[in-house]
């Protein structure tokens, strides 16, 4: 059997501290005006931190006075008491100020489903979190959230580590969602000599989260102020564990935003910001003023492509910045944006491709000459990720799928021809493929019903059986898109001047259906069922850093197979089922390189279409945990998966959700993401 495979520990670290404080400028102790905490914000969100949500937090009775002094769009969390209930009908329609959030106190002696039931008509579509002392916790209705103080200006109002560890517990066994508030600037429990208490730490409370999800006592994680054990455990968190408790935990308030990013500098958990210059076609390009772009994987060095659209509005093109979607129509001034996929825009060619990806990094960049004008024109189409819906990113004409990968096609060979060589003698002579079907393909999110078709017979002599698959599998693979065309009779030339960027593939596959009909004429029902990809195509200048020569070939192949630039690529996937890392694949290790995959798909003069998607094959590595596929991981259910909760999987189950991503080197060290392709397995419709 196999152990589940843990990623890194900066992986886990990104999880436990991404969007874990919101700024309570507003509140004692700090008390800022408004302009200055408004201020102090944004300055915040220019700096990039990742454990900062740029949430602002602003009392009910203050919403007016923010909206008189915003200069661009913030998110909102809104602190109400009664008294605010009855003027709450002004939060709907709000322009620049999107309330992402609800905290409100508990009335005394009015029953939690009564109080609910007074303030969510007012609230549109934001949470709601009710304050609750720790000891207090009622039934609570469902998709409420509870809020509970940690500390304040007395000692009666910081709980013991006690109460609040049964605060703790509850929460997860209840699987309530919760805010912390008051007393939380330091990472690690310590004395308050001044109040006579000690005060908890917001690492403290993190990790004793994590504590409860896994069934140990959550008390004693509160209890420690030793920083070195601390870091330990926040190292050593499972991903799965740690994203369980940020699923839990949301957030915390705090007046005070810098400490806390202080504390974990200090700790070794966060690296100190750097200012990274990015040089692209002789043109510089600076870290951008979007905010928290500079820290996240999708930085002005990658801007990868999408369709998105909001709420009764037709789809259109973007790029991703950060955790923002920049509406390219109305910011380049081109109408080729406003459409419902990216084909138009493809069919230009390199040279507009190259153009418009320099003039949206300008317009992003936050030290150009004109960067302020720049940032005026360009912020207000600038729009969070949360509120768009993604689609499907380009018309897809023709599908062709590789098996490129030399460890994937020899783990295959040797359990179906345990006494022949596993390699085929063709595969080490040209990239071995097969045409598939574009009309399955879906984007990232859509579920899959379990495929039926025929399987073999149970006992030699009988009959085969037409059910569902019982042996669905997953192939993390990687795709390639086609922007300019090429005619009929034609080969394809340079393969940057055909395929314009990259995405995240899924190729599920039903492995017993597959097996009964592949002989003679190779994948059919077993492979046409669904094709998942990602929602974003990553241009290829993004991967300038993740370039390679390619894996060594012997024998040297055919001359229109020879590499001429070097087109392999340096990228780590990471599979995750059911939300923990399983595997993760490393694409550099592929046996052919894509240039080469599109030299052998039209030497035959065969065309393609602007749109045409074709991938890589399962990518596998040689070690047991970066395997891309689970027959290979199970060996075909001879070793099956076991996974951290005591579940072992073969194969998948109905409910399984399969998530793919990828990281790939960026400029000066830094690394960029791919967008990551999703997909859970439904029950068969038979």
């Amino acid at each position: 059997m196999t152990d589940p495979v843990r990623p890194l520990a900066p992986d886990t670290l990104k999880v436990l501290l991404h969007d874990l404080v919101d700024d309570a400028g507003l509140f004692p102790p700090a008390l800022l005006p408004m302009s200055e905490a408004l201020a102090r914000h944004h300055a915040d969100e220019e700096a990039g931190s990742p454990v900062l949500t740029h949430r602002f937090l602003c009392p009910g009775n203050r919403l007016e006075e923010l909206r008189a002094m915003l200069t661009r769009p913030v998110r909102v969390g809104l602190i109400l008491d009664v008294s605010d209930l009855p003027g709450l009908d002004r939060l709907t329609g709000l322009a620049d100020v999107d309330v992402e959030l609800v905290e409100v106190a508990l009335p005394p002696d009015v029953p939690l489903d009564v109080h609910v039931g007074r303030v969510r008509p007012h609230i549109s579509g934001a949470r709601l979190f009710v304050e609750v002392m720790p000891a207090d916790l009622h039934q609570v209705p469902e998709g409420v959230g509870l809020k509970v103080r940690c500390g304040g200006a007395t000692p009666e109002l910081f709980p013991s580590v006690h109460e609040l560890g049964i605060f703790i517990r509850n929460c997860v066994d209840q699987n309530i969602p919760f805010k912390a508030t008051a007393g939380l600037h330091h990472a690690v429990r310590h004395p308050d000599p001044s109040l006579g208490v000690y005060r908890h730490g917001f690492l403290n409370i993190v990790l004793a989260v994590c504590a409860a999800i896994e069934g140990r006592d959550p008390v004693r994680v509160l209890e420690l102020m030793d920083k070195r054990e601390l870091v330990a455990q926040a190292r050593a968190a499972p991903y799965a564990t740690a994203r369980r408790a940020r699923e839990l935990l949301v957030s915390y308030g705090s007046c005070n935003t810098h400490t806390p990013i202080e504390d974990l500098r200090a700790l070794g958990l966060m690296e100190r910001p750097r200012r990274e210059t990015l040089i692209v076609n002789e043109e510089i390009v600076t870290s951008s003023w979007a905010p928290g772009a500079d820290l996240s994987p999708y930085t002005v060095a990658n801007l990868p492509y999408g369709v998105f659209s909001r709420q009764g509005e037709p789809p259109r093109v973007g790029v991703r910045i950060g955790d923002h979607i920049l509406d390219l129509a109305p910011v380049l001034h081109d109408e080729v944006f406003a459409a419902g996929s990216l084909n138009g825009f493809l069919a230009r060619g390199r040279t507009a491709w190259q153009d418009t990806r320099r003039r949206i990094q300008r317009l992003l960049s936050a030290q150009a000459e004109e960067a302020s004008a720049n940032r005026a024109a360009t912020e207000p189409h600038l729009i969070p990720l949360h509120q768009v819906r993604l689609h499907m990113p380009i018309e897809i004409g023709d599908y062709v799928d590789f098996y490129c990968s030399l460890e994937h096609a020899t783990n295959l060979g040797r359990m179906f021809r345990p006494d022949e060589n596993p390699l085929k003698p063709n595969w080490r002579h040209l990239p071995v493929g097969y045409h598939g079907r574009s009309g399955t393909i879906v984007v990232s999110g859509t579920p899959v019903s379990r495929p039926r078709g025929q399987r073999a017979p149970s006992a030699p002599g009988g009959l085969p059986v037409l059910g569902k698959s019982m042996k669905l599998d997953i192939e993390a693979e990687l795709g390639f898109v086609v922007g300019a065309p090429t005619r009929v009779g034609d080969s394809a030339d340079d393969f940057a001047d055909h395929v314009f960027g990259v995405t995240l593939v899924n190729d599920w596959s039903a492995r017993d259906i597959q097996a009964w009909e592949y002989v003679p004429l190779g994948p059919f029902l077993g492979k046409s069922f669904a094709t998942s990809i990602s929602a974003w195509i990553t241009p290829l200048e993004a991967l300038e850093h993740a370039r390679t020569p390619g894996r060594a070939q012997d024998p040297e192949p055919l001359d229109y197979l020879a590499r001429r630039e070097p087109w392999g690529l340096d990228l780590t996937l990471q599979v995750e089922l059911n939300g923990e890392p399983i595997s993760h694949p490393p694409y550099g290790e592929m046996y052919w390189t894509p240039d080469q995959m599109l030299a052998h798909m039209t030497v035959n003069g065969a065309s393609i279409r602007t749109g045409d998607l074709y991938a890589s094959g399962t990518v596998s590595g040689a070690e047991r945990g970066q395997r891309g596929s689970l027959i290979e991981i199970s060996w075909n259910g001879a070793e099956p998966l076991k996974l951290s909760d005591g579940q072992t999987r073969s194969f998948l189950e109905d409910g399984d959700t399969v998530r793919i991503t990828a990281t790939a080197p960026g400029p000066g060290g830094t690394e960029i993401a791919l967008g990551e392709v999703t997909g859970t397995i439904l029950p068969s419709r038979d």
